[in-house]
């Protein structure tokens, strides 16, 4: 993982709205302010959109579409679901990937009545063609906003637990400097984000750091947060200094799914005691409703949320630390490359802009 430049704070739907970035915008009206390096050196450069073989088969080459059922295959190891993803008929799936194997000179799957699974050749060959797929996508997306101003679309993955001002004043920084942007901002844990990254969904995302992070997995440290009792302001608890992990046991807790719960549920074990996990809720918002409601009790980071207090939980010591990262070796966007840059030049640590 990668040291951080100054440390990344938190973002609402609201403040996305109020400063234009979930629609369009007109270029011509805007001041690129605090912008200067932002938009990295070889602005629209392109690599080619077919790939050509440099031995005796140099006539030929490789197409889109067979590179895309490839990919739909390696991500599925199932051919009849990856000619649903692609919306084609399975034969014309087989027989797309079976001329791209002709020229890369080798199988790609083994293929056995169960499973499916990659040869070498095909783990080898996933990333590059992986990056050329994504090349091609990004040429095609800058053709569709030629004469329209520069199209930069970012799908950036957000984890529900990581609230953070400075996001906000990263991504206005962005929409400033490129009229264009597309911002698709999407929600979830942090293991769903990042299955979704390694199934190339997101160009970035913001989670806390996996305790096991899968091969190119590449990350930029932003800050740390606690986590801590969340209860209502009318609670009991609400203020006192800190309670104590029995205190919490006797709690009716929610539990989210994330690596905090986890780790509170470990630590609790060892001293012999047992969390009382009464409800589940799948996101932040839901865990917050149900709080808000009285009916439990949440295990998270401050939700700074002027309803609610969080208590620390003597004893524990649970924190994570908030990354900002990618999949190494893809060719990133114009977008989220500049996303990048700025976000490493922020200050996250205090959750100001």
């Amino acid at each position: 993982m990668h040291a951080a430049g100054p440390a990344l704070p938190c973002w609402s739907w609201t403040a996305l709205h109020s400063r234009g970035l979930m629609s369009s915008r007109d270029g011509a009206s805007h001041r690129h302010r605090g912008c200067i390096g932002l938009i990295p050196a070889g602005y629209g450069q392109r690599r080619p959109l077919v790939v050509q073989r440099s031995n005796d088969r140099m006539g030929n080459v490789m197409e889109m579409h067979q590179i895309r059922y490839f990919l739909a295959a390696a991500r599925l190891l199932n051919f009849t679901r990856a000619a649903e993803a692609c919306n084609v008929a399975q034969p014309s799936l087989t027989r797309a990937i079976q001329k791209l194997e002709e020229e890369l000179g080798g199988a790609l799957f083994r293929r056995e009545r169960a499973r499916t699974h990659l040869t070498e050749l095909g783990r080898l060959m996933l990333p590059h063609l992986e990056r050329t797929y994504r090349a091609a996508e990004d040429a095609k997306a800058l053709a569709k906003g030629f004469g329209k101003g520069q199209v930069a679309p970012l799908v950036l993955g957000v984890c529900s637990l990581v609230e953070s001002a400075t996001l906000d004043a990263v991504l206005a920084e962005l929409a400033d400097a490129m009229p264009g942007l597309q911002l698709n901002v999407v929600g979830g844990t942090s293991a769903d984000l990042l299955a979704q990254a390694l199934a190339g969904q997101l160009d970035l995302m913001i989670i806390e750091a996996p305790a096991d992070a899968p091969e190119r997995f590449e990350a930029w440290r932003l800050f740390s947060h606690d986590y801590r009792m969340v209860v209502r302001r009318d609670h009991p608890a609400a203020n006192q200094p800190a309670v104590s992990l029995a205190d919490l046991a006797r709690e009716p807790l929610v539990d989210h799914g994330c690596e905090g719960m986890a780790a509170l549920r470990r630590q609790a074990e060892v001293v012999g005691i047992t969390l009382n996990l009464r409800h589940a809720a799948r996101d932040v918002g839901q865990l917050k409703r149900l709080i808000a409601a009285g009916l439990g009790t949440g295990f998270m980071p401050d939700p700074r949320d002027l309803a609610m207090c969080a208590v620390p939980v003597a004893g524990t010591a649970i924190s994570a630390d908030v990354v900002l990262a990618g999949i190494q070796g893809r060719r990133r966007s114009l977008a989220a490359e500049s996303f990048l840059r700025a976000s490493r030049a922020r200050n996250w640590a205090n959750g100001s802009a």
